[in-house]
């Protein structure tokens, strides 16, 4: 196995800035879907970026001699904090529906198999013709079927706000990042490994 050179990462290289100005620009928008309580969801967002940024700065501190790594596990935090921002203004619309919890069950459930499957799933977007990518786009549509269903269902049983749409094109947005998220967790070295397979 090849020896993987690692590249130190200064402060100001480490985009933790950027990183936190484009949770402001998703998240405080998102707050104001629905407009109830959008106060309270900005405050709720900021926070959240806040808290972000601070896990991305403990990530630099650990992980700032290596810039593979670094940058890998802050792209992680990077997807899952847009998935929140994504994600939230369909579930605060659905609450306190039985709707909101077939959909907070199925993201939950769906959470764990992804990230049990961390491995599979860089290997599968390293290698698309492996079978483990098939999984990954197989499970992604069942979840957007299984989810489309839900919200149909809510849609046709009560009078939907305006936003509806739009809501649904970031849930669904926020569902594609959650997807993939889980490969940030593999090493340089076992992606190098995986990049070997493919010749």
């Amino acid at each position: 196995m090849l020896k993987q050179e690692t590249i130190a990462v200064p402060f100001v290289n480490n985009r933790i800035f950027i990183t936190f100005t484009l949770f402001l620009l998703l998240g405080l928008p998102a707050s104001l879907l629905p407009e109830e309580n959008y106060r309270q969801w900005l405050v709720i967002n900021l926070l959240v970026a806040i808290l972000l940024t601070c896990l991305n700065y403990i990530i630099w501190i650990i992980q700032k001699q290596n810039s593979k790594r670094y940058f890998s596990l802050h792209s992680l935090v990077m997807m899952l904090g847009l998935t929140f921002y994504m994600t939230s203004p369909l579930f605060r619309m659905l609450y306190p529906t039985i709707y909101f919890w077939i959909l907070l069950f199925g993201i939950i459930v769906y959470s764990v198999f992804l990230f049990s499957k961390y491995d599979a799933i860089a290997e599968g977007l390293l290698n698309p013709r492996k079978k483990a990518f098939k999984l990954v786009v197989y499970t992604f549509f069942a979840i957007v079927y299984v989810t489309g269903s839900s919200i149909w269902g809510y849609i046709l049983a009560t009078d939907a706000a305006p936003f509806i749409k739009a809501a649904i094109l970031l849930f669904f947005l926020g569902l594609f990042l959650l997807m993939i998220a889980p490969s940030m967790l593999v090493t340089p070295e076992r992606a190098e490994e995986m990049k070997a397979k493919q010749h």
